[in-house]
């Protein structure tokens, strides 16, 4: 992926639809939704539940480009 596609110059998207993400996104003190996540030790397909049970759970979104 290049960088153009990446990124992009203009947000073309109306403010009728970035509202509707602000009202319904997830806010930082609202818990996440349990999907399933691949332990990169391992292998093995854990769902985020399953890490909510026994510690605390981090969720980095994000390009460390």
């Amino acid at each position: 992926m290049t960088a153009t596609e990446y990124n992009y110059s203009v947000f073309d998207g109306s403010a009728e639809e970035f509202r509707e993400f602000a009202v319904h996104a997830p806010k930082a003190t609202m818990r996440a939704p349990s999907l399933p996540l691949e332990d990169l030790a391992t292998g093995r397909i854990v769902e985020m539940s399953e890490l909510w049970r026994s510690e605390v759970a981090l969720i980095e979104f994000g390009s460390f480009t």
